[in-house]
């Protein structure tokens, strides 16, 4: 059967445009090295330094060469996140599903790709899935989800804790959910405060992380 995402048009045309790929998953141990980069900056600024006394962070290695990119980035994405909020409100988690899926496939016009936005996008795919009752594809959401560039938002505030909170409460994803923890509490200065608001959040589909 042709997928709704398929039969709208919409892959093919991204594909044409050029502006669609697939990304290629980031390793465990690639994440932590750009993650010791982040902790020692924020060591720095918590001693009081400012300025050029602060360690560089490192740069995204999937940050677009052409910068035109982004200014389809910068069109595209706001009404992708509009449109999801919108199909959340309204529970067509169909709608969320493909909207999600095609802010997933146009990553790379992101001004930061495979980032936060990047979590985001395969948590609201997962949540959709997840009214389907399809454990194997949330499994695959929130695996890929934890494997992005840190960035200042996901180190301040951590990963998206919406699709990991309801998948724990189904065994045949224990590990998934186990691997997410474990690398979710290496991205934020407060671990443990991440991780217990998972074990106590109750919040619904369509509230926020």
């Amino acid at each position: 059967m042709i997928s709704f995402y398929y039969w709208v048009g919409i892959q093919p045309a991204l594909l044409k445009l050029g502006v669609m790929t697939k990304t290629t998953m980031l390793l465990e141990e690639d994440i932590l090295k750009e993650l010791k980069h982040y902790q020692k900056f924020q060591e720095h600024y918590k001693e009081g330094k400012r300025g050029s006394d602060l360690p560089k962070l490192p740069p995204n290695k999937d940050n677009q060469k052409n910068r035109t990119y982004m200014l389809y980035g910068l069109i595209i994405h706001p009404f992708l996140f509009i449109s999801v909020n919108i199909s959340k409100l309204l529970r067509i988690h169909k709608f969320v599903a493909f909207f999600s899926k095609v802010r997933i496939v146009t990553d790379k016009l992101s001004y930061e790709p495979v980032s936060c936005g990047y979590n985001q996008a395969y948590t609201n795919l997962g949540l959709a899935l997840l009214s389907e009752n399809d454990i194997e594809g949330d499994k695959h959401c929130l695996d890929a989800s934890w494997r992005v560039h840190p960035c200042p938002h996901s180190t301040s505030f951590g990963l998206d804790r919406r699709l990991v909170s309801k998948l724990r409460l189904y065994p045949e994803a224990e590990k998934t959910v186990e691997k997410y923890i474990k690398m979710g509490k290496q991205f934020v200065y407060w671990p443990e405060g991440w991780a217990y608001k998972i074990l106590g959040h109750n919040k619904s589909l369509d509230s926020d992380a």
